[in-house]
């Protein structure tokens, strides 16, 4: 059973913040005090769905609860469902006029942005989004920045990003939504996706700001909105890099799949990683244990839709001495390079 709030509680509020949360004890207070911090004009609350955490994230959510009853409430789920799950149980339960997604490991910064996104959007009807710039924290440091200077400061239609080859979709913890398409409760797109692969594509921010795209515009703000912490306990947690790169090789090719008109972006981010997938399966290929079970069935399911997948090969950048090697040593086009691959992994199940 998971706790159900009674939805007069989200009625009167204008806003939303939406934190989805698993295991994050040392991090989920500087969360939410820096919601709390903002100078805000409107009613707003606070929603977070803890995904079954098993430290002590769930008393630290007491205790906020029992301190600020009226602007924070919190969705125990008894069952770990995974993050795709957990976002959808936040947005079957958000029904203010707009909401923002903060991750629970990371923090807001400045107390002024979200009153200046709200006033933007209450003033311009034809946005969906109003997002900022992040600063990555990495070992303690703060060093970095997710998007480039180059787009901030622009608007952006679905049309216009579409056609884009430069990352203008801001990290998750860096966007006001207007509340357009989950209004009415989770869509079955988003809904399917936990049953399949496609959970890991969907839990990410990109398909959350393409499908508002296609209802609206997006405005990205210069401004430094939040801090993205990069550490052992983050989304990929105990993942190995090898299992955060066959993730990122599928992500893309989905998106390649379902944005076309994106997929010369989509693409060049594909064939980075896929080359460092190639290269890490050649180097480890005397190593029946380099690949999880879980590894393997991704990877499966990559070489199954690659047939249908339309990607310019010749993109493949043969930068890797290994993968020169690999080339050659397969005297013929890159399609037996991928087979070679396929007998390495699979160690003959698959010809």
């Amino acid at each position: 059973m998971e706790h159900v709030i009674d939805p007069k509680f989200f009625c009167s509020k204008k806003l939303t913040f939406a934190v989805p949360c698993y295991n994050h004890e040392n991090y989920i207070s500087e969360c939410l005090d820096s919601i709390l911090a903002q100078e805000l004009n409107v009613p707003f609350d606070i929603l977070v769905c803890d995904d079954a955490s098993t430290d002590n994230t769930p008393n630290i959510l007491r205790e906020y609860l029992r301190k600020y009853p009226d602007k924070i409430k919190v969705i125990f789920l008894e069952k770990n469902g995974g993050n795709l799950h957990t976002l959808n149980t936040l947005y079957n339960h958000i029904k203010s006029e707009y909401f923002y997604i903060v991750d629970s490991d990371d923090y807001l910064l400045g107390t002024h942005f979200v009153q200046k996104a709200l006033d933007f959007l209450e003033t311009h009807p034809g946005y969906t989004m109003y997002g900022g710039n992040c600063v990555f924290l990495k070992q303690g440091r703060l060093k970095g920045h997710f998007l480039s200077k180059m787009v901030l400061g622009l608007s952006f239609s679905c049309g216009d990003i579409l056609k884009l080859c430069i990352n203008v979709e801001a990290q998750t913890s860096c966007m006001l939504y207007r509340n357009v398409i989950f209004f009415n409760g989770g869509t079955n797109e988003f809904l399917q996706a936990e049953s399949s692969f496609d959970h890991f594509v969907y839990r990410g921010e990109n398909f959350r700001i393409l499908r508002h795209l296609q209802k609206g515009k997006l405005f990205l703000s210069i401004s430094d909105v939040a801090v993205y912490r990069i550490h052992e306990c983050g989304i990929c947690k105990g993942c190995s890099d090898i299992t955060c790169s066959i993730i990122g090789v599928y992500r893309l090719l989905r998106l390649c799949e379902n944005f076309p008109e994106r997929k010369k972006f989509y693409e060049s981010c594909f064939f980075f990683h896929y080359s460092r997938v190639l290269k890490a399966i050649y180097k480890n290929r005397a190593n029946p244990n380099f690949l999880t079970q879980e590894d393997c069935d991704l990877l499966k399911e990559i070489y199954r839709l690659l047939p249908t997948a339309d990607l310019d090969w010749n993109k493949l950048k043969w930068h890797s001495s290994i993968l020169v090697k690999c080339f050659y040593k397969a005297k013929t086009y890159f399609i037996l390079l991928c087979r070679q691959m396929h007998r390495i992994l699979f160690r003959k199940e698959i010809v």
